[in-house]
């Protein structure tokens, strides 16, 4: 059965995207900077031996990490030149398994026995228009009590709201607030707060704790400051992990990152 035309529009679109993905975040100072971020809860969630399942994978930068610590990772993307990527950026590891796959479809996998936990880094999980149906199809492929760490775009950013307000774009400023979403070419990008996601990933999942990233570091669009001021950039990362689980800070963040449990099989999951 052929591919839905929104996902085969969506796929020519991070097809097309590949390309760029290096210079307009993961090469940044400022995006390199927030992975780390993550990488630290990643590290802290799953152990060497452990399989673990990452969704929207992009270049394969956090499953090369995952790897290098002896973690098998399955990673999935919508688009083939991703993956292309990826691969060439892998190496010759044999501890990742590379698959052209939309979330929407991630339900293919149920054959392929369960996973030690899940992840999806930096909004990819924004991108999907059913977030509850995404989770309850991952709820099926990981064991009881497997954790899953999700990353998606926060919706109060001060710093995006005085930046454009700055340069004269007050529709800009205020667009994650809305919540409705946008259109980005063929892809639409939803803004659904931290309680909307915790109730879209119940009730196979429970919220255990969640985190801001990028609330004293600004926005990726800032590169061109960040590298005239890196010392400026490290001094607010400090500041990031320091108030990053504080609640009146932590809903301040470019992103939000989420700690989720699989509760234990019930009769109906």
């Amino acid at each position: 059965m052929s591919a839905p035309d929104s996902i085969r529009s969506a796929q020519a679109y991070w097809d097309t995207a590949a390309n760029a993905y290096e210079d307009d975040f993961s090469g940044t100072l400022i995006g390199q900077t927030l992975r780390h971020a993550v990488w630290h809860d990643l590290d802290q969630l799953f152990r060497p031996g452990q399989r673990v399942l990452e969704l929207n994978c992009g270049t394969g930068i956090d499953a090369v990490h995952l790897a290098g610590r002896g973690i098998r990772v399955l990673a999935c993307d919508i688009a083939p030149h991703m993956i292309e990527l990826a691969r060439q950026q892998a190496g010759a590891t044999n501890l990742i398994d590379w698959r052209v796959l939309p979330t929407e479809n991630i339900g293919a996998l149920i054959d392929e026995g369960t996973f030690d936990g899940a992840f999806s880094n930096f909004s990819g999980l924004n991108c999907v228009d059913d977030l509850s149906a995404a989770a309850q199809n991952l709820a099926r492929l990981l064991k009881p009590g497997a954790p899953i760490l999700v990353c998606m775009i926060g919706r109060f950013v001060p710093w995006e709201i005085l930046w454009f307000l700055a340069h004269g774009n007050p529709t800009r400023a205020f667009l994650r607030l809305r919540g409705n979403g946008e259109a980005v070419a063929a892809v639409r990008v939803q803004y659904p707060s931290v309680v909307e996601i915790a109730r879209q990933f119940a009730p196979e999942f429970t919220l255990r704790k969640w985190k801001g990233l990028g609330i004293a570091v600004p926005p990726s669009y800032m590169e061109r400051w960040a590298r005239r001021f890196p010392r400026v950039l490290a001094a607010l990362a400090g500041v990031d992990r320091y108030i990053a689980s504080i609640p009146v800070f932590r809903g301040m963040a470019d992103f939000v990152l989420l700690e989720f449990e699989r509760r234990e099989t019930t009769g109906g999951a």
